[in-house]
């Protein structure tokens, strides 16, 4: 019995120009396969921006983020609740905290005290943890650290509802939740 060759398909026998781009790749390996829709042509005008376009533009996005205000503010909370994932090892927490160090001064009025919260929660969470931390020698550290796990919590996301409403924290220089 003899062996089959496989087959190989044609090669489109079209012409393509400007006007007629061709068939287009179906994934369709029959003999005579076309496209039944012709390939829609593209106006020659776009332009396409250019590289340092394209950075500016990233830069005004990014910027939202970094100046004083409501996203700087909700980003940090972000980067708190994100700080306490294992697989990051605390360190959005660290860039939040320098985040509302650098703009807790050059902030005003609702923000300003958004920046005191932060950066007070910041501050007595690392001595909660320090604390709790030798106390777990003792066994009483690991409840040290669950509470100060959930403060934490309840901090960050009391700080994201407040600043969602745009509303000042009532007392930034308070310790609780």
């Amino acid at each position: 019995m003899a062996e089959r060759k496989p087959r190989r398909p044609r090669a489109s026998a079209q012409k393509a120009d400007a006007d007629n781009p061709g068939p287009q790749d179906t994934g369709d390996t029959r003999e005579g396969a076309e496209s039944a829709a012709p390939q829609a042509r593209r106006p020659a005008t776009v332009r396409q921006p250019t590289a340092e376009e394209r950075a500016e533009s990233a830069f005004d996005v990014i910027s939202v983020y970094l100046h004083p205000g409501r996203e700087n503010v909700m980003l940090i909370y972000v980067l708190y609740l994100i700080g306490l994932l294992p697989a990051f090892g605390g360190v959005p927490i660290i860039v939040g905290f320098v985040m509302a160090l650098l703009n807790r001064t050059s902030s005003d009025g609702v923000w300003a005290s958004h920046y005191e919260y932060q950066f007070r929660q910041a501050a007595i969470g690392l001595l909660f943890v320090i604390v709790s931390g030798i106390l777990v020698v003792v066994l009483i550290g690991i409840v040290g650290l669950i509470l100060t796990f959930v403060w934490w919590i309840v901090r960050s996301v009391k700080g994201l509802q407040t600043a969602s409403r745009e509303d000042p924290i009532d007392d930034p220089r308070s310790y609780s939740w």
